[in-house]
């Protein structure tokens, strides 16, 4: 079967992973913090949806699955995920001591990561966060080309296939309002950074 370019566009997702990042740029800039967030780019525009805090492995899974409703709830065509996380890197051998966790980990770096997705591709994007010997917010630093690749783990796979049939989308809609949440559009203009 023949995917229209509708479904997949790497130059979607090159325009969503900027979108993402002047996001994070901004939200840093202005909290010193970036809230994880899942952006849609949908026919009507970007629509972000943003969960409570992650605390714990439990909320993480649930936003996953709130995530995968949302792409269908509102008809996705690519989908970000933009999250603040601790980041081991491999050495100058490339080794990478899985044995410990990025945020315990005295190598570890601080990055917004972007996970991006359509119908075909996945692909990442690291951005490391600059800080000022304080703390505070100083910069990013450069992120280089996005990564195509299979995505891993609970935040990868939140898009669907195939565009949802209408029922499938009344079905994920009325999923997030029991859930509390509902889909609205308040006319976000991405050129607008």
């Amino acid at each position: 079967m023949k995917r229209s370019r509708k479904q997949s566009d790497p130059e979607r997702l090159e325009r969503l992973a900027d979108q993402a990042q002047d996001y994070a740029l901004h939200m840093l800039r202005t909290t010193g913090s970036v809230p994880s967030t899942v952006i849609a780019d949908t026919d009507d525009g970007y629509i972000f949806c943003m969960p409570t805090e992650l605390v714990d492995d439990e909320a993480k899974d649930r936003f996953a699955e709130v995530a995968r409703l949302f792409a269908v709830a509102c008809r996705a065509r690519a989908l970000v995920m933009v999250v603040e996380s601790w980041v081991s890197l491999p050495d100058a051998s490339g080794h990478l001591d899985t044995s410990v966790a990025p945020s315990e980990s005295p190598d570890r770096r601080e990055m917004v990561a972007v996970l991006l997705e359509d119908a075909i591709h996945a692909a990442t994007r690291l951005i490391p966060i600059i800080r000022h010997d304080a703390g505070g917010f100083a910069g990013l630093g450069d992120s280089g080309a996005l990564e195509y690749g299979e995505g891993e783990g609970r935040f990868s796979q939140l898009m669907p296939k195939h565009r949802p049939a209408s029922s499938d989308v009344e079905m994920a809609r009325r999923q997030l309002e029991l859930l509390g949440m509902r889909i609205e559009n308040r006319g976000f203009d991405p050129s607008m950074n």
